[in-house]
């Protein structure tokens, strides 16, 4: 047990290793030894955790949702309704805060590489599945708390995603602007307006 667990924290510091090089240098700099020169170790070393470059970024893509997930799973524990929950997740990302925590030459250099491999775009498609479970997770519970049935919460996932996305990927073509928070805005409230077009109406 004591070994496994020393083999997951190593292959927890080589990802982190990885991440600081693609972050620096792109996907085309991180090699086996610059990864080895980040941690001070030789890239031999790394082949004992990761067999090839690819099956190492492949482990990245999961290392990427962990990072997304520690800005908000910890604290959504402790919101008591679903409303708020929802409130939560929708802000993180409408602030940029969650897209923030991975930095874009990792994340677009992954989604750039699952365009061609067919094993990176397996992994990558982890990070929107992923997504996709969290937010219909919220949505389900915020329909039964506010009782709305007619309420398809995968296809609204997908849809408050494709909206994100769009938004993330202006911020990297345009940057951080004043028209781009306002568009942000109106998509929160085109988000609660259809949801709140669901609620049914009072007896």
């Amino acid at each position: 047990m004591g070994r496994k667990d020393k083999s997951e924290e190593r292959r927890k510091e080589i990802l982190e290793a990885c991440y600081q090089v693609v972050a620096r240098k792109g996907l085309e700099g991180a090699t086996l030894k610059s990864i080895g020169k980040e941690m001070g170790v030789a890239p031999s070393l790394l082949m004992h955790y990761f067999a090839s470059k690819e099956e190492l970024i492949q482990s990245l893509v999961d290392f990427m949702i962990q990072k997304m997930d520690f800005t908000f799973l910890e604290r959504m524990r402790h919101i008591p309704t679903a409303r708020e929950r929802l409130e939560l997740f929708l802000e993180k990302n409408l602030s940029f805060e969650l897209p923030d925590a991975v930095d874009n030459k990792v994340y677009y250099g992954a989604f750039y590489l699952s365009i061609g491999d067919e094993r990176v775009r397996q992994s990558f498609r982890r990070v929107y599945d992923h997504d996709r479970a969290v937010l219909s997770r919220l949505l389900t519970d915020y329909a039964a708390e506010a009782g709305i049935r007619d309420l398809s919460p995968d296809l609204q996932a997908i849809q408050i995603i494709a909206l994100f996305e769009g938004l993330y990927l202006y911020k990297v073509v345009y940057g951080d602007t004043r028209e781009l928070r306002a568009a942000a805005d109106g998509v929160r409230q085109i988000i609660w307006r259809n949801l709140q077009a669901a609620v049914p109406a009072p007896k």
